[in-house]
């Protein structure tokens, strides 16, 4: 059996065809999927799809925080070495490590929060935590 790959130019329009093995065709499409998981999770979890503004340019600098926020979360995540918060999609994140109880206490000109030393997941709340404390 014969797996083809069509490649398509900006209109549209078929450019080539590649022959493909059924591994290879099995790999591209992997590639497909993992595209569409961002599109969901920046639409659906960081609120990309419901930019609603009546000026272009603000549409423009709304999404484009979304997509800072979004890589910042991400980038966070890999670097915590946890391969938990790596598997995490961002809704997951906020939920369970960005959404915690605590209590805002400033001094030394610095503002501090304190939270619970009983988390729901102690270990990946450590290894957050180290990613932005630079350890």
């Amino acid at each position: 059996m014969a797996y083809y790959q069509k490649i398509l130019d900006s209109n549209g329009n078929r450019f080539a065809r590649q022959l493909l093995s059924p591994w290879q065709a099995h790999k591209k499409y992997g590639e497909r999927a993992t595209c569409e998981t961002w599109i969901e999770e920046s639409k659906g979890q960081m609120g990309m799809g419901k930019i609603r503004t009546a000026s272009f340019l603000a549409s423009a600098a709304l999404f484009r925080s979304a997509v800072l926020a979004y890589n910042t979360l991400r980038w966070m995540a890999i670097m915590s070495g946890s391969p938990t918060l790596r598997q995490w999609e961002s809704e997951t994140i906020r939920t369970y490590l960005v959404r915690v109880a605590g209590k805002l206490i400033t001094g030394n000109r610095q503002l501090t929060v304190k939270t619970s030393g009983n988390h729901l997941y102690p270990q990946v709340w450590h290894d957050w935590v180290a990613v932005g404390l630079g350890s």
